[in-house]
């Protein structure tokens, strides 16, 4: 009431002065009102100081990365810049938001600024810039996909940041004194005290994170507008970026709210953004138990002589659905993704845990069923893998000892901080879809029953009991319509399925997308053949791809035979295939193929980590 009585003294005012207005009767100032203050104006002004990296780099590192630091010299910049808390109240508290450049080499004033991120949410892609232009910069420029790597390591200046909440950025911590207890993830799991511990896991989360005052804060819209702001702070027209997994809802989002800034944007291992944030925790465990069922288990069936599994869909299933309980509680741990060296790691350890299985339903002690897995042959075609034999050995019979103290369940321990980041993220960014815990309960244990290593990790959920404060809503879908983004994805990916991605794409009409048949890998960058990274270089040149849909094969698997012509399904599609990450094809595309497999494993390597 009160302003509304000022705003009537105001106008009464206003149509007095006007009457009465003097200079010989001339009529009053027709002049357009004076555009309102943007309240971002301190923070757009504010100038960026760059400065050295050292401080994020060892001193007495003799390493390739520690060599091209030195090699770039005042190229590699790192700054800090001020971004609001709360950017409905700008003038309130300031965050600190981390970035660190790769400056191009020639001309860097007057190119664009591209910009990663590597997902989670919680994943923090400081040192992606320099990781992608040492990588790019490798490139072989005698072939085709190399002298394009080297072509966008001339033509973009290179950022990554910490994103608000995380790395070297203002960031959160949700710890606790609560002690919990262990919980079991198998579908054996659904007792009534069970339940009870993970309900309190997911309660404790909530409770601790919104202890910290920062934490309302933490959330992807005002992370996509602290890459706008950095933007402008760059001084560039259009945004250019490359997200992953969770960095593809970042992207999305982005162009949502900033559609006029949308320049060249690669979307790769999609979220759905048509759907609640909510729902990526049960398509993550729908997309692992399908690419098992349609990808890891064909391909161990067609190899069972060296991961003696089965050599059937059928066999391998009921074989593992027959393993001893303390065996299915380490196997729902396996992390089941589809990326040619995270297979191989899944199958030869599944390998290793059925030979325990069987000793403990034999009753053998632990010392005679690791001799037992010790006499067993790894050889998966990763050499990385193989050489592990020994670490999984030795892991496995750690985890049974533990799985047999009767004093293992009912031994507290400290509150686990890991997630807090992702968590924050996503009970932030939308208010949970169903606010019933029965729900999520009954999803859970529902998705582990479907298959032996399925397991009820969604049961628990922080959102339930978050008090969400955000003042913000999601883009819709028709706030996208008309960006010209790229997205890019695997068959058989686990974290963000096939499925969810193709249900955002139908829904973008002016979108295009690289399809990745009979692969499984989360995280694409890098891919090694034509059909794939010229596409999507090109595009990032400015170049549109010819057709909205660019489909392109799979690369096949160390221990899948190479054929010159890929054989046929009825379908008319590829058997499925993954790639090998170490092929003389991919290697040939870089004048340092070591050193590049070694960047491309780090590069991938957080992509999985982000995506958990």
């Amino acid at each position: 009431m009160k302003f509304k009585n000022h705003l009537l003294i105001s106008t009464l005012m206003g149509a007095f002065i006007s009457g009465c207005g003097g200079g010989g009767g001339g009529s009053a100032d027709n002049s357009p009102p004076p555009e309102p203050k943007d309240p971002l104006t301190a923070y757009k002004n504010q100038k960026i100081n760059w400065g050295s990296c050292d401080a994020y780099f060892s001193k007495y590192s003799d390493s390739d990365g520690k060599k091209y630091i030195t090699k770039l010299g005042d190229r590699l910049q790192c700054a800090d810049i001020d971004a609001p808390l709360n950017y409905s109240k700008p003038d309130d508290l300031r965050v600190k938001i981390s970035m660190m450049q790769v400056r191009a080499a020639e001309s860097s004033d007057k190119k664009p600024h591209l910009f990663f991120n590597p997902g989670g949410p919680g994943g923090d892609g400081f040192t992606d810039s320099l990781e992608f232009s040492l990588a790019l910069s490798i490139g072989n420029p005698q072939k085709p996909i190399g002298s394009m790597y080297r072509e966008i390591s001339e033509n973009f200046n290179f950022i990554g940041f910490s994103p608000r909440g995380v790395g070297a950025s203002t960031n959160i911590s949700c710890a606790g004194n609560q002690l919990v207890y262990p919980t079991d993830d198998t579908a054996a799991g659904g007792n009534s005290e069970n339940i009870k511990r993970i309900t309190e896991i997911a309660k404790y989360t909530a409770i601790n994170c919104q202890k910290n005052p920062v934490s309302d804060y933490i959330n992807t819209d005002a992370t996509a507008r602290d890459m706008d702001l950095m933007r402008h702070l760059l001084g560039d027209k259009k945004m250019h970026y490359y997200g992953t997994s969770y960095g593809t809802w970042l992207g999305f989002w982005y162009a949502g709210i900033f559609p006029d800034q949308v320049g060249p944007m690669v979307l790769d291992s999609n979220m759905n953004f048509s759907q609640s944030i909510h729902q990526a925790g049960i398509s993550y465990e729908q997309g692992r138990n399908h690419t098992f069922n349609n990808f890891i288990v064909p391909y161990a069936a067609r190899h069972n002589d060296a991961f003696e599994l089965g050599s059937s869909r059928q066999e391998i299933v009921e074989n593992l659905a027959n393993f001893h309980p303390i065996t299915k509680k380490i196997l729902v741990q396996i992390q089941f993704r589809a990326e040619p060296y995270n297979i191989a790691l899944a199958l030869a350890t599944t390998k290793l845990l059925k030979v325990s299985s069987d000793g403990l339903k034999n009753n053998l002690d632990l010392d005679s069923i690791s001799k037992n897995m010790q006499n067993m042959v790894i050889e998966t075609g990763d050499e990385e893998v193989d050489n592990q034999k020994s670490s999984l050995i030795k892991n496995i019979v750690s985890e049974i000892n533990s799985l047999q103290n009767p004093d293992y369940w009912y031994t507290p321990r400290p509150f686990p901080v890991s997630d807090y980041v992702f968590d924050t993220v996503v009970c932030n960014d939308e208010a949970i879809s169903n606010k019933d815990p029965v729900f999520w309960i009954d999803t859970g244990f529902e998705l582990a029953r479907a298959l032996p290593i399925g397991r009820n990790r969604i049961a628990g959920q922080p959102c339930l009991y978050w008090k969400r404060n955000a003042a913000f809503t999601k883009p819709a879908m028709n706030d996208l319509k008309a960006a010209k983004l790229m997205m890019v994805q695997s068959q058989y990916d686990v974290p963000t399925p096939l499925s969810g991605a193709m249900e955002t794409f139908n829904q973008l009409p002016a979108t295009s997308m690289v399809y990745v048949k009979n692969e499984g890998s989360h995280g694409l960058q890098f891919y090694g053949t034509e059909c794939v990274d010229l596409t999507v270089m090109r595009y990032l040149l400015g170049q549109a791809p010819v057709n909205r849909m660019t489909t392109c094969e799979g690369k096949p698997m160390t221990l899948d035979k190479p054929a010159t012509g890929a054989a046929k399904t009825t379908a008319g599609q590829s058997k499925a295939s993954p790639r090998t990450d170490d092929s003389d094809e991919e290697a040939s595309n870089f004048e340092d193929p070591e050193l590049a497999r070694r960047l491309i494993e780090r590069l991938r390597g957080a992509n999985s980590a982000a995506s958990h």
